[in-house]
């Protein structure tokens, strides 16, 4: 259930929690940050906005989307009110095109970009308070160093080797940390809700049987016997899962979720030294 904070100063509305997490983090006490949607259940793809989320974007001074296609609902809904609220996008914050991969809060420099870029949107609307914004998101980005530092460790340590994914959801943080996808046109059909060839899948189980690959990352929160059985096949061919998630998990902050994921990855390394 989506419930607009009370209006206060510079209002921001965010389309998903972990972005929304960021801008309450820059707004600080200077205005309101909501998050549409904060279910981890809710898949921001097949969102469909309510009254009281149109009236809460009608009235924001910012929104912070993803882009690239990820939230296409909120441009909708922006171009609805006339495109009152600035918008703060992801995809052109960090310039990602449309038909790249849409994922792009798994890039370790998207969150920190997005919040400079809406600090500064904010002292632009509010030029009082500038430097408090600046400084909020300085302090943001701190808190997210952890996650640039374990990453430039795992690069030392993935020796461009190649991986499997279900899909190509942790593409980005894969490239981060220096691997290769062995299986792009498999993973793409899984993320476009089709099924994927025969000669796709036999190719994936023969690179699990012959240790072709390094681990298998593995989406849990989309459900298919294809990847049930293709689980099983690594499983049985010793082959490590990487298990991620979509969308913030309940009871994570962003830092904590994807370190929670990067974290897996190191003692695939670990144990495989």
């Amino acid at each position: 259930m989506f419930y607009p904070a009370k209006k206060t100063g510079v209002s921001v509305v965010s389309t998903v929690d972990f972005y929304g997490e960021m801008a309450k983090a820059v707004v600080g006490r200077y205005g309101t940050a909501t998050s549409v949607i904060s279910d981890p259940a809710v898949d921001p793809h097949d969102y469909e906005p309510t009254t009281a989320v149109g009236k809460a974007v009608a009235t924001a001074d910012i929104v912070v989307e993803n882009g690239a296609g990820y939230d296409s609902w909120m441009p909708k809904l922006v171009a609805a009110n006339g495109n009152r609220a600035k918008v703060v996008s992801a995809a052109k914050v960090v310039g990602v095109k449309p038909g790249e991969n849409e994922h792009i809060w798994y890039k370790p420099s998207a969150v920190p970009a997005m919040a400079d870029a809406l600090a500064k949107q904010l002292g632009k609307l509010d030029p009082v308070h500038k430097a408090q914004y600046l400084a909020n998101a300085a302090a943001y980005n701190k808190r997210l160093k952890p996650i640039s530092t374990l990453v430039m460790k795992l690069r030392h340590g993935s020796h461009n080797a190649r991986v499997a994914v279900s899909e190509p959801v942790f593409n980005n943080a894969l490239t981060a940390m220096g691997y290769r996808i062995s299986n792009e046109h498999f993973a793409q059909a899984i993320e476009e809700g089709t099924d994927p060839s025969p000669e796709d899948i036999r190719q994936l189980r023969a690179d699990f049987t012959a240790h072709r690959v390094q681990f298998f990352v593995v989406n849990t929160q989309v459900q298919s016997n294809i990847i049930a059985s293709l689980v099983k096949a690594a499983e049985a061919a010793d082959i490590p899962i990487v298990r991620v998630t979509e969308t913030l998990p309940a009871k994570h902050t962003y830092t904590s979720w994807m370190l929670q994921q990067y974290q897996a990855v190191a003692r695939v390394q670990a144990a495989q030294q």
